[in-house]
């Protein structure tokens, strides 16, 4: 019970943190400095403004100083971040292992929510996510082949459609930042893993491109996010091949 309290605040703590990501890093804005303020008003908050989930609700979704809404995204994004850290950090039974995955699970989320944002996928995240990658196989000492097959089944795919569709319609397909994040996340998942991933995110993608269609939502020139799809299939196919769901 100890160890599910303690990823639950630490989840919810990273959660908030990476709404500050997610909103910093795409604008060239540092992550640290300065302390969090609000984005209407510009009002340096104070703690007490900044408990994960609990600010929000005491506030009831309104900035403290200037009464502007606060999106309901930024608590959800703390929720989402602490129910990973916990069934993570469950898995692996809270030790050493947790951490690599927890960085993973959180450079995820800020990589989808950006991309979703802007349609940019950060260098620095997949960073990120490639040394949580790289840990993670040191402390499970995973085979390296395994390893390597699933990072050329995760990148490799999206490179072709990527190289045929600038070929043969001459725009651009897939972005590079999706390859990189496939291939990255194939540490993690192998070869297996990555085909379902892959099939749980073009189902999904499908599906919302249906939707945008259907609705007349679509951005100019037919593009959508396509990351937030990958990684909640990666996410998935990891709990599906380690049987946690």
């Amino acid at each position: 019970m100890t160890q599910v309290v303690f990823s639950t605040i630490l989840g919810l703590c990273f959660g908030s943190f990476a709404n500050v990501v997610v909103y910093r890093l795409p604008r060239g804005e540092s992550v640290a400095k300065p302390s969090s303020y609000c984005p209407s008003c510009k009002v340096s908050l104070k703690w007490r403004d900044l408990l994960p989930v609990v600010s929000f609700l005491l506030l009831r979704g309104k900035c403290r100083y200037c009464k502007a809404r606060i999106a309901w995204r930024y608590p959800a994004v703390e929720v989402l971040c602490a129910v990973l850290f916990v069934v993570m950090g469950h898995f692996v039974l809270f030790e050493m292992i947790a951490i690599p995955l927890w960085a993973w699970v959180f450079a995820l989320i800020c990589l989808a929510l950006i991309d979703y944002d802007t349609l940019i996928i950060p260098d620095s995240l997949l960073i990120v996510a490639l040394i949580s990658g790289v840990g993670w196989l040191i402390l499970t000492g995973t085979d390296v082949w395994w390893a390597f097959g699933g990072m050329l089944a995760g990148g490799l795919p999206l490179l072709v459609i990527d190289v045929l569709v600038r070929i043969f319609l001459k725009k651009p397909g897939f972005g590079f930042g999706d390859v990189k994040l496939m291939a990255v996340c194939g540490l993690f998942l192998g070869v297996s893993g990555v085909v379902s991933a892959y099939f749980i995110a073009f189902v999904a993608g499908g599906l919302y491109g249906g939707f945008l269609l259907y609705t007349g939502k679509a951005r100019t020139g037919g593009y959508f996010a396509f990351a937030p799809f990958l990684c909640v299939g990666v996410v998935l196919a990891f709990l599906q091949i380690f049987e946690l769901f």
